[in-house]
């Protein structure tokens, strides 16, 4: 009886993957399509571009030098689109038939006019600095000028809750104290890049002239 079953499920495995191999082998036409894509005003090979069948899920990517190729491809009528990102996309009515190879050259140009718009939108609301999550103080020009500062690390000294210390009388060492806290606790940007070195931060202070500075923000 095992033997029997066996058999028979041999059989019946045998039937399908015959008549699998056999639907497959219907499908392959042996039709083929190959070509270049070109931008169409510099006349440049363009390298991954997509190329597909529409209507299926038939397609490719050119390759480095521009070039592409679809093969083992059904029988039949069909539209090629070519389409990539920055381009207009092209499409051409193409005729497949058994054992044919067909060259099908491209060309497209850049779309300008891609993106409708781009809408930047912001609300905000009227809040007391007192519940203000955060808050900045802004000294500009002016400031430096009717204190007379020369430095940036002078006019630091006129910004309320910041302390600018000479911390070594020897080597002139000062560091930035905000609210009481240490040195190494306060960041200092320069046009919204961070110093990360703690010389940078310290002894540049004075380095920087009041002439060169467009405003501060102490946050």
């Amino acid at each position: 009886m095992k033997k029997y079953i066996f058999f028979l499920m041999g059989a019946v495995c045998f039937l399908l993957s015959s008549s699998a191999v056999h639907a497959n082998e219907l499908n392959k036409s042996d039709a083929n399509i190959i070509g270049h894509v070109l931008d169409k005003n510099t006349e440049e090979h363009l390298s991954f571009i997509s190329v597909s069948l529409k209507g299926t899920t038939i397609g490719t990517m050119t390759d480095a030098s521009g070039h592409y190729f679809l093969k083992n491809l059904p029988e039949g009528e069909f539209t090629m689109e070519v389409s990539a990102v920055g381009y207009k996309t092209v499409s051409r009515k193409v005729t497949l038939r058994k054992g044919k190879t067909l060259e099908e050259n491209f060309e497209i140009e850049e779309d300008l006019i891609a993106l409708d718009g781009v809408v930047v939108s912001a609300n905000r609301s009227e809040t007391t600095r007192r519940m203000a999550p955060t808050l900045v103080n802004v000294m500009d020009v002016k400031v430096f000028e009717n204190t007379n500062s020369s430095t940036l690390s002078q006019g630091l000294n006129f910004q309320p809750g910041v302390r600018v210390e000479n911390n070594c009388q020897n080597c002139g060492f000062q560091q930035v104290r905000i609210n009481g806290l240490d040195g190494p606790y306060t960041q200092i940007l320069i046009d919204s890049r961070p110093i990360f070195s703690a010389l940078a931060g310290v002894y540049g202070l004075e380095q920087i002239p009041a002439n060169m500075i467009e405003r501060v923000e102490v946050m």
